[in-house]
C-alpha cells in the first residue's frame, strides 16, 4: 500500500513528465492525489522540495532495481543481470526513466544539488564496478572501465528513449528481443 507521500511523488512526477517544471502545482498535485493542497505542506516545504523528492525517488527507484544483480555469483553474471534489471526498470518504471534520464529540468536539478549529483553518479559507478570485474575475470577485454560504462549507458539510454518516445516496438517481448540483440551488438568489440 502506498503511503500519502509516495502518492505525492507520483501525481508531482507525472505532472512533470506533462507539464514540465513550470508547471508543477500543488493545488492539480493535490487533486490528482485526492487530498488537499494544505496536505502536501505536512511532507514538503514547496515546490522546489518536492520536486527535489522526486528526483531522489527516480534514482533511488533505479538504483533497487540495479543492485539486485550482486547477488550473482561471477563477474559475468552480474553484468549480464545488470542488464537485464537495466531492461526491467524501463518496463516496469518508464516514467521514472523519462525523468532521470530524458527531461532537462532534471539536469538543472542536479547540477544545484549534490546529494542528487551522488545519487545520479551511483548507477554509473555499478555499471563501472561491473565492467571492472569482468576484466578482471577476463569476460571482457581490457579497457577504460569508466568510458566503456559510458558506451553502454549511452546506448541504454538512447535505446529507451526510442521505446518511451513510441519509436520502438511496444510489446513487451519484441523490445526484449530488440534490446537483447543491441546489447549483443554493442558488446562485440568488448567481449573476450
Amino acid at each position: 500500500m502506498n503511503s500519502t507521500k509516495d502518492t505525492i511523488l507520483a501525481c508531482a512526477r507525472d505532472q512533470y513528465l506533462s507539464d514540465g517544471y513550470k508547471g508543477l502545482s500543488m493545488r492539480k498535485i493535490a487533486q490528482k492525489a485526492g487530498i488537499s493542497a494544505t496536505a502536501i505542506y505536512r511532507h514538503f516545504a514547496d515546490k522546489e522540495e518536492l520536486f527535489h523528492h522526486v528526483v531522489k525517488k527516480g534514482f533511488g527507484t533505479y538504483t533497487q532495481y540495479l543492485t539486485p544483480a550482486l547477488k550473482e555469483s561471477t563477474a559475468e553474471k552480474r553484468f549480464m543481470k545488470t542488464l537485464e534489471n537495466a531492461l526491467a526498470f524501463v518496463l516496469d518504471q518508464p516514467k521514472y526513466f523519462e525523468l532521470i534520464f530524458v527531461k532537462s529540468e532534471t539536469k538543472d536539478e542536479l547540477a544545484n544539488f549534490n546529494d542528487l549529483r551522488t545519487d545520479s553518479k551511483i548507477s554509473f559507478n555499478f555499471y563501472t564496478a561491473r565492467i571492472e570485474e569482468c576484466m578482471e575475470e577476463g569476460f571482457l577485454k581490457e579497457d577504460n572501465a569508466g568510458e566503456l560504462s559510458v558506451l553502454l549507458l549511452s546506448a541504454y539510454i538512447g535505446f529507451f528513449s526510442l521505446y518511451t518516445s513510441g519509436l520502438l516496438p511496444r510489446s513487451k517481448k519484441e523490445i526484449e528481443q530488440l534490446y537483447w540483440r543491441t546489447i549483443d551488438r554493442v558488446l562485440v568489440g568488448v567481449v573476450v
